[in-house]
């Protein structure tokens, strides 16, 4: 026997809801859960034992929708968040200090700014950056990933300009002069960002690998032992086959494959042209993912008025026969297809894309996700179970806008609800929970914190109370229902005999504790396929 772990609190998130205090694993996998007396009779003379002295195991945390080939450029990219920056000055001081460490010409990549949070409660400015950064190219990256900010030189190396036109769904903000102003929504934003990912990547060469491993550690620290990555361009892509080869990959990750930029349609995927991105057990593929709609200007959202007139707000991505076509050509080849919905009228869209695909090529696998799900309606939750789709959430915007999107719903009117985890439970759909980062906080204890207590950062009441969940469902969230999401519940997410054992020790039971103290619990330990990669 290789590992065992005794004297804990073990939560085997199966169908039984089983309690134990022992794990035994061998070979990577588990061969016994049970009490301690019986489990101790497994310790051999070569078994490493580990005492959790009535600590809590479970099955690792697993993250299907996660911006991880981003995340991991952020150590060496600005840190432009808001906080810990108050204001423009701030922002655009910690670009010029990362510009001034820079050779002339390298490209200089921030993320996770937000214009609103900052006091002057607006976007910075190309001719600002320009002054921050005079002799390199910028990219800085919005929150939301829906929008950048590039300086002049940036515009000029992607050829754009204040006679280049707007493309297809997407927008260059523009000054009174008709002069681009350096803010770039959705696939406006396409070519800036890849030409400063593939200048990173070129960059740092090799040592990507060390990058994408060190992004690894930092989510095993959280105690996830598995990510999807929710949008895998072929700059991402040739990331994460040099970890692969370089064995830096320290847990499984999926690609959800897109276009060849951001923001572009996944034909080639769809269609066959490229490949499904399944390279090893490490690295695995299989899933196309597609934009139904955008952040900016609007997201596709259905308002009802009293009248009894819907009103259409924002655009899709996609017409009904665009997208019905894009899925049933990915159904087809046997991918699993995730869309990202944020609005009424895209999860609409998509659900009907769903209903085409299974009258048109029917097969119950892979199953259908609908990522975000923001704002839908009970009908449509309804639908969403009866279809078998997936529904991957993130828990953690409750905590950072939880507030805004409530007001949200109540604006559009009609049965329109904000992240309504617990309608969707009783509804009896699958609900996966994510963290989207780095759009929102990594740590699945926030998002199940957020979950059961409905509370914001900003404090106050909770919003839309009647939607929380029990820690129990939060936990079953992150693990058993994100690995059937992707496709992994009959390796990971439980803890039974013969699965992969992935594991995270906490520091206190989720399901004991006071709510308000599930953000403070601490992952003591982290395990992959019975290896303790993360000791805290």
């Amino acid at each position: 026997m290789d590992l065992v772990l005794l004297g804990g609190n073990v939560l085997a998130m199966d169908t039984c809801n089983t309690r134990a205090e022992a794990v035994a694993v061998d070979k990577g996998r588990i061969v016994a859960i049970g009490a301690n007396a019986e489990i101790a009779t497994c310790v051999g003379p070569e078994t490493t034992v580990v005492h959790l002295g009535g600590r809590t195991l479970l099955p690792g945390f697993i993250d299907p929708h996660n911006h991880f080939s981003l995340t991991t450029f952020a150590p060496v990219s600005v840190d432009c968040r808001v906080p810990p920056h108050r204001s423009l000055p701030h922002v655009l001081e910690a670009i010029a200090a990362a510009a001034k460490a820079a050779p002339r010409g390298r490209w200089i990549r921030g993320w996770g700014f937000t214009p609103r949070l900052v006091q002057e409660n607006r976007a910075m400015t190309r001719w600002e950056l320009d002054e921050a950064a005079p002799d390199n190219p910028v990219c800085i990256m919005d929150t939301s990933v829906h929008a950048c900010y590039a300086n002049s030189t940036a515009l000029a190396l992607a050829g754009l300009d204040r006679h280049t036109p707007d493309p297809p769904h997407g927008h260059m903000v523009r000054d009174t002069n008709g002069e681009l102003n350096g803010t770039l929504w959705e696939r406006a934003m396409n070519t800036v960002h890849a030409l400063s990912l593939r200048a990173y990547l070129d960059y740092y060469g090799d040592a990507v690998a060390d990058l994408v491993h060190a992004n690894g550690l930092r989510h095993l620290a959280c105690g996830i032992t598995s990510v999807g990555d929710a949008l895998v361009t072929p700059e991402a892509a040739t990331m994460y086959r040099l970890a692969e080869a370089r064995h830096q990959l320290p847990f499984v990750l999926h690609q959800m494959l897109g276009g060849v930029h951001f923001y572009t349609p996944p034909e080639d995927v769809a269609t066959g042209a490229r490949d499904d991105g399944q390279v090893s057990d490490r690295l695995r593929g299989g899933t196309v993912k597609i934009f139904m709609d955008p952040a900016f200007p609007h997201y596709a959202l259905l308002r009802s008025h009293a009248c009894g007139e819907v009103e259409h707000l924002g655009e899709p991505y996609y017409t009904q026969d665009d997208v019905n076509r894009l899925v049933v050509s990915a159904h087809q080849r046997g991918l699993q297809v995730a869309i990202h919905c944020l609005g009424t009228w895209a999860i609409e869209q998509a659900l009907t894309a769903f209903e085409h695909a299974h009258r048109t090529h029917s097969h119950a696998t892979p199953r259908f996700r609908i990522e975000h799900f923001l704002w839908p309606t009970v009908s449509q939750i309804r639908r969403a179970q009866s279809l078998g789709v997936v529904a991957c959430v993130q828990p953690p915007f409750v905590f950072t806008f939880g507030a805004r999107m409530t007001q949200t719903a109540q604006e559009m009117g009609g049965d329109v609800l904000a992240l309504p985890f617990q309608t969707m439970l009783t509804a009896g759909l699958r609900v996966a929970a994510t963290s989207d980062s780095p759009c929102a906080p990594v740590e699945p204890l926030l998002g199940l914190y957020a979950m059961v207590t409905r509370q914001t950062r900003s404090g106050g009441p909770p919003v839309v109370p009647e939607e929380a969940v029990t820690p129990l469902d939060g936990l079953r969230m992150y693990t058993i229902n994100a690995a059937y999401a992707m496709g992994r519940d009959s390796e990971v997410g439980s803890l039974e005999l013969g699965k992969r054992a992935d594991l995270v020790v906490l520091s206190h039971d989720p399901t004991v504790v006071d709510p308000a103290f599930l953000r403070d619990i601490t992952v003591e330990q982290t395990y992959v396929e019975g290896q303790c990669l993360y000791q805290r």
